[in-house]
């Protein structure tokens, strides 16, 4: 339907730029962007944000090269994307 990738795109393209103007230097230097005025949430309205822990991970990490941590995370996430993409969030 042309509405809803209207919208995506138009999500899509608001995130990306609400991202940069969130992270950039206000003009005078009195702020961080966006952050100073509004909440970051609001930039990002189509967005999930999940909390995780894994239990032990500081230490089970400290014992491992950088890489066995980076595939633990990469399989991870993308098994929690996996389960966002079935549940359609």
């Amino acid at each position: 339907d042309a509405s809803k990738i209207q919208k995506s795109n138009k999500s899509k393209k608001i995130g990306k730029d609400g991202l940069k103007i969130f992270l950039s230097n206000d003009d005078d230097g009195e702020g961080q962007g966006l952050m100073a005025t509004k909440p970051v949430a609001d930039l990002f309205p189509d967005t999930t944000v999940m909390f995780a822990d894994i239990a032990n991970f500081t230490a089970w990490s400290s014992e491992r090269e950088p890489s066995q941590v980076f595939s633990l995370l990469e399989s991870v996430f993308h098994e929690f994307d996996l389960i966002a993409k079935h549940r359609k969030v």
